[in-house]
């Protein structure tokens, strides 16, 4: 479509065009790496058609985009970590009389403890509940005081190569016991096999949005800026407690299920805060 309005060639591509590509994306993209992908997409896409792209100079491309990168510095903003404490806050100032937190509750302690992403939990939009990749009630065995919870698909699992079992374990007179929490939610919302994990009253799954919207509401109920908050600082959170408590890198690693060094910031954010 950029080709088409601005009347320029856009296969094979020249790398003119690709330098105007990537300043036109530049208007309303903030970081670089987004632009990256989108380039190299184009790249694929002629790899694809059978074409070449020895010809394209790489040298002329990146120059363009460390230009860009100088006028558009951008870092990522990172949500703030959820901590243990925060989540006793936000037991106390939930509702239960209400059932359906009795289902968010569950949720908040499984993305926690399991460092899960938000789509291993939940859909993001209708159209995933037709090839779900989230968590389905088939997907949690119960062993004794403990859960075994079994991830088919995540990030770094696309093909089905292997399974991401994480156990949970019971956590003794506390509100944080995952366990608890679990047992309570089958138990007044009880569904088969291949239900989605996380329903409501309704009958409705929990979606992205409305474990984004709840999650902020009570974080706003305990005096703190729900801006600085996402579904992501339940990850995080727990990645930065077990570093405190000096599980390996690696075991961390494993658990979080990170294929690359990313989860490296964090430690590197946790040192420079404390």
């Amino acid at each position: 479509m950029f080709c088409l309005y601005f009347k320029l060639c856009f296969l094979p591509v020249s790398t003119i065009t690709l330098q105007l590509y990537a300043q036109f994306l530049s208007r309303s993209f903030r970081s670089v790496d987004s632009i990256k992908n989108y380039i190299s997409g184009i790249k694929t896409m002629h790899q694809m058609l059978g074409c070449e792209t020895d010809y394209i100079n790489n040298f002329l491309l990146n120059l363009s985009l460390k230009g860009i990168a100088k006028l558009k510095q951008h870092s990522v903003k990172q949500a703030e970590a959820i901590t243990p404490v925060i989540l006793q806050n936000i037991y106390l100032v939930l509702d239960f009389s209400k059932a359906d937190n009795i289902t968010y509750w569950c949720l908040f302690l499984f993305a926690f403890f399991l460092m899960a992403r938000k789509s291993n939990l939940v859909p993001t939009v209708k159209k995933d509940l037709m090839n779900p990749k989230f968590l389905l009630r088939k997907d949690v065995e119960v062993l004794n005081n403990e859960l075994l919870v079994s991830m088919h698909w995540t990030k770094t699992i696309q093909a089905g190569e292997r399974i991401l079992r994480t156990p949970l374990s019971s956590i003794s007179d506390s509100c944080l016991c995952p366990v608890t929490a679990f047992r309570n939610m089958v138990k007044v919302f009880p569904a088969g096999d291949n239900a989605p994990l996380f329903i409501l009253t309704s009958g409705k799954v929990v979606t992205y949005q409305l474990f984004q919207t709840n999650l902020r509401s009570c974080i706003r109920k305990i005096g703190l800026n729900p801006a600085e908050f996402s579904t992501h600082s339940f990850r995080r959170g727990f990645a930065t407690l077990a570093f405190q408590m000096e599980i390996p890198p690696d075991h961390i690693q494993l658990l979080g299920d990170w294929r690359s060094d990313a989860y490296k910031r964090l430690f590197l954010s946790y040192l420079r805060r404390y």
